[in-house]
């Protein structure tokens, strides 16, 4: 039986994976994993705590520097490999909190394993460990996690909703998602999509920043923020092993593989479970800002809501209900309401947008 694409995908990745855990050579098998990490966003004190051998410099930022980890807090990691974010995650949550490292590789996890115990000789913690598994097919218990990370992983996946999907299932309500990866930023060359050196470097399977944002948020997260970090992907290409090597030399003559890719650090949250999201919150707070003839409040809140994921049209919305409820309209308030819900409301006859906000000779804000 001829194998699917998805498995072929998934057995190129897992040989070239082997061959790095069996060598010890990753990204840059010519430089030094620990320079490269420190370009890219690690900082001396987390490499300096980690086991010799779990920095395969297979990183393309650092997911723990924006998950906000705490003590005592349960953290995942999507295709660990020698234990790098592992091993940092684990101090920060401490002894108290867990960090569990899922790889596919059984190779690359017997290498993960023999760290712990130089990890709990370094730092006198034994809070880490590492579990075989799909990252489209965790084995971890539906919302058992407080924090998910994933560095340069997910690319790798042929089924990357499933992965998002993974993700929302075992965060617990209110937890956070932090990931660093690559993004295209243009089509790539097809001579270069079919090189299986490409795939196994993350460059081949990557998807636009726009497709990941809607991805996650299919599967239900949140308050989705990201920034591109262009300067990760030139470190990367001065790398001159097998992994960007052949790369480089496939594109054409005067581009760079920054001119197709860049390194995207994305967070998202699982929705709390309380009965207004913060979306919500800053939209009920632009029009109580409107209500109370407060333009620096109405300025704060403006920002923390497109922060949060909020349209302009749910914006335009809360400053239109803002200005109704001044007048006493009941009506106006619920509309608003119905909106939120999903139900159809009638069309407003006049909506006071933010930037035709000014604030009035008394003090108060109104519409130009």
């Amino acid at each position: 039986m001829k194998p699917k694409p998805d498995d072929t995908i998934q057995q190129t990745v897992r040989k070239g994976y082997v061959q790095i855990a069996t060598t010890g050579s990753g990204c840059c098998g010519s430089g030094s994993p620990q320079e490269f990490a420190g370009k890219i966003g690690y900082s001396a004190e987390e490499l300096a705590a980690l086991p010799d051998g779990a920095n395969l410099g297979l990183s393309c930022g650092n997911p723990t520097a924006l998950a906000e980890l705490k003590a005592g807090q349960v953290v995942l990691d999507l295709g660990s490999g020698a234990g790098l974010d592992i091993f940092i995650a684990a101090r920060k949550v401490g002894p108290t909190g867990r960090a569990i490292g899922v790889d596919m590789t059984p190779e690359m996890l017997d290498k993960a394993r023999r760290n712990i115990e130089a990890f709990r000789q370094k730092t006198g913690l034994s809070n880490a460990e590492f579990r075989l598994g799909e990252i489209e097919h965790l084995p971890v218990a539906d919302a058992s996690v407080d924090a998910v990370i994933s560095n340069c992983v997910i690319n790798l996946s042929a089924d990357k909703p499933q992965v998002w999907r993974q993700i929302g299932r075992t965060l617990r309500p209110g937890g956070r998602v932090s990931v660093s990866d690559l993004a295209l930023k243009k089509p790539l060359p097809e001579s270069i999509r079919e090189m299986v050196v490409a795939l196994v470097g993350c460059v081949a399977g990557a998807v636009t920043i726009d497709e990941t944002v809607r991805m996650a948020r299919e599967a239900g997260l949140g308050n989705i923020q990201w920034s591109e970090k262009e300067y990760a992907v030139d470190v990367m290409e001065g790398c001159n092993d097998r992994l960007y090597q052949s790369v480089k030399d496939a594109l054409p003559k005067g581009e760079a593989l920054s001119d197709y890719v860049v390194s995207v650090n994305l967070t998202a949250e699982k929705p709390s479970g309380e009965i207004l999201s913060t979306k919500h919150k800053e939209l009920v707070a632009i029009g109580a800002s409107v209500t109370g003839h407060c333009q620096s409040c109405l300025t704060w809140h403006l920002d923390k809501a497109r922060q949060s994921g909020a349209s302009d049209k749910e914006i335009d919305m809360a400053v239109s209900i803002g200005k109704a409820v001044q007048k006493g309209s009941v009506a106006a308030m619920e509309s608003f309401i119905n909106e939120q819900r999903g139900q159809r409301i009638p069309a407003h006859e006049s909506i006071c947008q933010p930037k035709d906000l000014q604030v009035k000779t008394d003090g108060s804000c109104g519409c130009k």
